[in-house]
């Protein structure tokens, strides 16, 4: 068990260093090119294994943090992959709703969690912030994602924002994952670690996002 726990370990670290590099050259990369596309493919592939690997190692070591980035980055990723099969909307497929399910139910989960360290007080309580803050971010991509299979888009390029959205969301979680697993090693005030990536990228969400045009679909 202890081998097979080492051996995960070592996957587990050299997917998330590859998705780190591969994430970085998807952004950095023209849209729309055979590069970019590569780069997002080898990413999303390393992000499974991370979530994989991730799983696992979180419940064998009890790391509820691993386990509420596990969750949380790889709804984004598979959101952001997903997506891109509906560009000429038709409907949400079976995998489609059954993908929105899971995530409904582990988010809400996420929050269950985060409500019974805080009920049971002590330095717990505080702890709660971190499954609480995952629940409710997961929950409203979830809503966002039952709105658009429910009702159809409203606009022609709604999955470019959808994939922008995900993928730099995705490597947002990513980011602050590998910097907060390496506090001991980084001289700063762990605050930065944990919101510097976020606040780093989100504006790049905004930035490209308004880059889209809003076309709107006309419906007769």
């Amino acid at each position: 068990m202890d081998q097979f726990i080492k051996v995960s370990l070592i996957v587990h670290v050299a997917a998330g260093t590859s998705s780190l590099i591969t994430g970085l050259l998807a952004m950095i990369l023209k849209n729309n090119t055979s590069r970019h596309k590569k780069a997002g493919i080898v990413y999303f592939w390393c992000m499974t294994v991370v979530f994989v690997t991730g799983l696992y190692l979180s419940v064998y070591r009890n790391n509820l943090f691993l386990l509420c980035v596990s969750l949380f980055s790889y709804y984004a990723v598979i959101s952001a992959f997903r997506i891109l099969k509906h560009k000429q909307f038709k409907g949400a497929s079976t995998a489609d709703w059954a993908i929105e399910i899971i995530a409904l139910l582990s988010f809400l989960g996420l929050i269950a969690v985060a409500a019974l360290f805080y009920l049971k007080g002590g330095e717990e309580k505080y702890f709660a912030a971190v499954p609480l803050t995952f629940g409710l971010i997961g929950l409203n991509g979830v809503r966002q994602k039952f709105k658009l299979y429910r009702n159809g888009p409203t606009e022609k390029l709604f999955w470019l924002k959808f994939h922008l959205g995900n993928m730099i969301g995705s490597y947002i979680a990513a980011v602050t994952a590998f910097l907060v697993n390496q506090y001991e090693y980084i001289p700063v005030n762990p605050v930065f670690l944990w919101l510097g990536p976020t606040v780093i990228l989100v504006p790049l969400i905004v930035y490209e996002s308004k880059k889209v045009k809003t076309i709107p679909i006309t419906k007769s």
